[in-house]
């Protein structure tokens, strides 16, 4: 199906949603965003089906505008796994059939499934490649665009997300309450990227740096957490 197509589908469908709403329009551009992303990712490895991975980064997130629409939030903890949901509202009266062809379909829906699980070791070859690279896109868009600013004044880093960090592990949902803790959560989502260049992209741009930059503008410096911040932009470096 033609990926033109595609997005005309896409955007007929986002407008059954109120796009005035901020929080609305912010997965719209989200989506774009990961689009692209995506896209690069398949050309820095070469890979060819361009099309089947810019559908399921067209389609990651439909379950979202839902989600927000019901639940008033983004929360999956609060309202519904918006993997399966989108999932479901892909299957919902066939919805999908506007979006792909049949070889394509259970590849997309598998991206729109798993991508924000934790573990995608279940998929096999091609469904895993095209869902790990949607996963470094999505997560890409995430670092770069939110948590780049502290708005509270909760000024301390919390030392069981220091102890993640240190393991190479990415921070748990569990132990998120305020703006410094989503700045370090943002951080750790490198520890889930799989692409050369995901990882150059945050170092041309500075974008862990400049978080570990506002962090330092609130927060008490010691040595743990320079060698933290140093480890961290070392593994960054050896990724690259």
């Amino acid at each position: 199906m033609n990926i033109k197509n595609c997005i005309n589908e896409f955007n007929k469908y986002v407008k059954n949603y109120d796009l005035k709403n901020p929080n609305l329009m912010l997965k719209f551009h989200h989506t774009y965003r990961v689009m692209e992303y995506a896209k690069e990712i398949s050309k820095s490895i070469n890979y060819k089906d361009k099309d089947t991975v810019m559908l399921g980064a067209l389609l990651h997130d439909i379950g979202r505008f839902e989600q927000y629409k019901t639940y008033l939030t983004y929360e999956d903890s609060k309202s519904v796994d918006h993997g399966y949901f989108g999932y479901d509202i892909l299957i919902k009266d066939n919805l999908i059939d506007k979006f792909v062809d049949e070889k394509d379909k259970e590849t997309v829906l598998n991206v729109v499934k798993y991508h924000n699980k934790y573990n995608i070791d279940n998929l096999k070859d091609n469904d895993y490649l095209i869902t790990s690279i949607i996963r470094d896109a999505d997560k890409l868009d995430i670092i770069i665009e939110l948590n780049n600013e502290i708005k509270d004044n909760k000024l301390e880093l919390k030392k069981e997300i220091v102890e993640q960090l240190k393991k190479q592990e990415m921070c748990s949902n569990k132990l998120m309450s305020n703006d410094i803790d989503y700045v370090l959560r943002s951080i750790g989502f490198i520890f889930d990227l799989n692409y050369k260049y995901s990882f150059k992209l945050l170092k041309e741009k500075h974008i862990i740096e400049n978080k570990f930059k506002l962090l330092e503008t609130y927060i008490n410096i010691d040595d743990e957490y320079l060698e933290l911040k140093n480890n961290i932009l070392e593994y960054i470096e050896k990724r690259i």
